[in-house]
């Protein structure tokens, strides 16, 4: 047998194809390309016809002479008949039909080119919501829940780099700009044993290399925000760099009103890379983010902000035909702030690490995977710094983690119709000193501290997270898939606010007073494809129970508290569903028709009486449906419509009288929900050149919520309404005001107009 590999890249811009599928003529042999455009295929010495194709571009074929190992590096020519008619997925034959992986989609940045946008930018996170199996918090929010995990439990990683906060402006914007991608993986199961330790979701971004070949640009502009991207080589065809950086236009907004008020936004992207031989890459990867809201003034100044900064140093080596190698050096950092004149609060978590990833293609057959991971993490669970040495708080100890894990997976086709996926991933986790730990009693009182000398580990967790996937091929059009995991979380996100606008975070890693969160999952699904109409069909039904899932204590107090973990509550939930996807991807009129049914619920000690109840982002029906339809060569028109059932809150179930006051009674957690969410969004979108060329310009209009729809975010009950009209809270002891309820919701019908630029 002989070895044929190499890369598959752009013929204009020499970016790499993530994805892209090498199939061998007449036969059920294929490969995808990885994330870094490498294939490899064993065969037998003969003479071969190999199809190359990606999505919007021009199939390839080579005829070849396979009797030595053969390095075939490919390029593809972008097909512009195809990009008329707005294809938005690539040939998913081998990843929907021969792979056994499931419970993962798949997304371009010229997915979402032609959404609907939220005040004229496209975000990860809203498109997200057209998605089975992932659910939004509401407008307004970044805050998202994959299969009935917490906001927490979802991993977004740039370039293997992981993002910890990945919302502007509360969440009206997404930190994650999809025009930097060049491609964005999303698993909600079965997840791959070498990406991090989350038991609901991974978000796997990998961002433009540049073009390697000529310099281009693109911005954008509208009246909220703009951005400007520039790529191109640093020596034509051996190294190119990619930068982009967008930032936010509010002043007008508020400057007469409050002129005060300071309210921005922006982040930097940045990518370097350079081919140094046939065998060896490097890139550098740097990503950062800020918010800030703060007024600033004489007689008083104060507000909030935080930044998020990602970093990350990439090898590629390949040893030879079959051994591919992609190592990793890597940081994040994560602060808050919360400003008080000379009073600052912080709170900071930062992680660094180093993984080396292997890739071993034994034959088209046989795929192996195996690695070694080691990160650090550093914790500042929120405290106050002063200018008066005189004030004294008390202080959150801080904390220090390590974690090694090892993994190996191997991905075997046992005939052309059953393959079969083993994977085994093994995490140690050690909390390290030096700290102080509070212990507490059944009663959630402290019983004993420990103090933990400099740089001495204290507690370790060590679990075994087995994978397995297992795929039977019915026909050539549909096959079914199984899929069980299991999956360990060891950081925690604690916020006991459910507002779109708090971002106020406190990360802790699991140790003495918080168990590993725990995940289970089994997951079966059917695929079917109609390849002359370009229409697919995905469904999954899935069940997870969870351990240690994370509550608080009624009123819990997560600020300056270092008895922080005796606030915590905890205890298992399960979810279970139904996921069913129609897709169309060929044609001028293109999209899909998405529908989820699922719940989540939990069980937590010492809350709701030790009885079930549904989480806050429990909601039983969600249904979505994006179209796209190309009236002409430069005219798109789409629309995007959602709807779900409202978010579970509790809400009272009777009042009583105690000094004037009408108090609420309330029984159990969660006993009701706000209303259904749904609305309507429209968008236009106008290629003013008449004829394709180099300079590009185009005009987007949309309208967010069309029908003007008015979602609640939240019901309050304690207020009262005046003569006057407005809502107060109670103050007079011996008033009889009634007590009415009262919805806050955040936008209505939202116009945008931007305008587009390439060159």
């Amino acid at each position: 047998t002989y070895t044929l590999s190499g890369f598959i890249i752009d013929n204009e811009s020499g970016e790499s194809l993530i994805g892209a599928t090498v199939i061998i003529e007449g036969t059920t042999i294929g490969a995808i390309t990885n994330s870094y455009g490498f294939y490899s295929i064993t065969l037998p010495k003969n003479s071969y016809a190999v199809l190359f194709s990606y999505i919007s571009y021009k199939s390839k074929k080579i005829e070849i002479e396979l009797n030595h190992n053969i390095e075939l590096f490919q390029k593809l020519e972008s097909n512009n008949a195809i990009l008329k008619e707005v294809t938005i997925s690539y040939d998913e034959d081998i990843e929907l039909l021969e792979k056994s992986q499931m419970s993962k989609v798949n997304l371009k940045p010229q997915d979402l080119n032609n959404m609907p946008e939220f005040a004229g930018e496209t975000g990860l996170i809203k498109s997200l919501q057209t998605l089975p199996g992932i659910k939004t918090h509401s407008d307004g929010s970044s805050f998202f829940y994959a299969r009935g995990g917490n906001k927490d439990q979802n991993l977004v990683l740039i370039d293997d780099a992981p993002v910890f906060n990945h919302a502007h402006l509360f969440g009206y914007y997404s930190a994650i700009n999809p025009e930097t991608a060049q491609d964005i993986k999303i698993y909600t199961g079965d997840m791959p044993v070498n990406q991090g330790d989350r038991i609901s979701s991974v978000i796997d971004i990998h961002t433009k290399q540049g073009n390697i070949n000529h310099f281009e640009a693109y911005g954008m502009i509208n009246p909220l925000i703009y951005s400007l991207s520039t790529e191109g080589p640093l020596k034509k065809g051996k190294s190119s760099y990619y930068l982009s950086f967008r930032h936010s236009n509010f002043k007008w907004l508020y400057k007469k009103i409050n002129p005060n008020l300071n309210l921005y936004l922006y982040d930097i992207n940045s990518k370097i890379n350079f081919r140094l031989n046939k065998n060896n890459r490097i890139y550098f990867t740097f990503y950062t983010g800020k918010d800030n809201m703060s007024v600033e003034n004489q007689a008083e100044s104060g507000g909030i902000n935080w930044d998020n900064r990602a970093t990350s140093f990439r090898w590629n080596h390949i040893f030879n035909k079959k051994l591919f190698l992609n190592s990793i050096l890597y940081s994040s950092l994560y602060n808050y702030y919360l400003v008080m004149g000379k009073t600052i609060w912080n709170s900071e978590i930062q992680n660094s690490g180093i993984k080396f990833d292997f890739t071993w293609y034994l034959s088209p057959k046989n795929t192996s995977r195996f690695g070694y991971n080691l990160s650090l993490h550093r914790f500042n669970p929120g405290n106050l710094s002063f200018d008066d040495a005189t004030v004294f708080f008390a202080t959150v100890p801080p904390n220090q983690s390590s974690k090694n894990v090892f993994y190996f997976n191997n991905e075997y086709q046992i005939s052309d119709k059953i393959s079969l996926n083993l994977g085994l991933r093994l995490p140690i986790w050690t909390n390290i000193g030096n700290s102080t730990i509070y212990l507490f009693d059944e009663n959630y009182q402290v019983e004993d501290t420990l103090v933990i000398e400099s740089k001495k580990g204290y507690k370790t967790f060590v679990n075994f997270d087995p994978r397995m996937s297992f795929k039977y091929k019915l026909n050539n059009t549909s096959s079914l898939k199984l899929s069980y995991g299991i999956y360990h979380q060891y950081l925690q996100m604690l916020t006991n606010s459910i507002s779109p606008f708090s971002s106020f975070e406190v990360w802790l890693p699991s140790g003495t007073n918080i168990k590993p969160q725990g995940a289970s999952q089994l997951a079966f699904g059917f695929n079917k494809l109609w390849k002359n109409s370009g229409i697919q069909v995905t469904s999954e039904l899935y069940y997870k129970k969870m351990t240690n899932q994370i509550d608080y204590e009624p009123h819990a107090n997560l600020m300056l508290n270092p008895l922080i973990e005796g606030e915590l509550r905890f205890g298992k939930a399960k979810s279970y569903g139904i996921e069913i996807m129609l897709k169309k991807s060929q044609g001028v009129f293109t999209g899909w028709i998405s529908y989820t049914y699922s719940r989540s619920l939990k069980q937590i000690n010492g809350l709701n009486n030790d009885n079930e109840f549904p989480a806050f982002y429990d909601r039983p029906h969600d249904f979505s449906i994006y179209l796209s339809y190309q009236i002409t060569e430069r005219t798109n028109i789409s629309c995007n419509w959602i709807y779900y059932t409202g978010s579970a809150i509790t809400t009272p179930i009777s009042y009583y009288e105690y000094n004037g006051y009408n108090v609420p009674l309330y029984g159990d957690k969660n006993n009701d929900r706000l209303p259904d969410y749904h609305r309507l969004d429209l968008a236009v979108n106008v290629r003013l050149n008449k004829k394709p060329q180099r300079f590009q310009h185009s005009i987007s209009l949309g309208i967010y919520n069309l029908y003007n729809r008015e979602n609640p975010i939240s019901i309050n009950f304690n207020k009262v309404k005046t003569k006057n009209g407005q809502y107060v809270v109670p103050a007079n002891l011996y008033g009889t005001h009634d007590i009415i309820s009262s919805q806050k919701y955040l936008l209505g019908i939202m116009p945008s107009i931007t305008y587009k630029f390439n060159i």
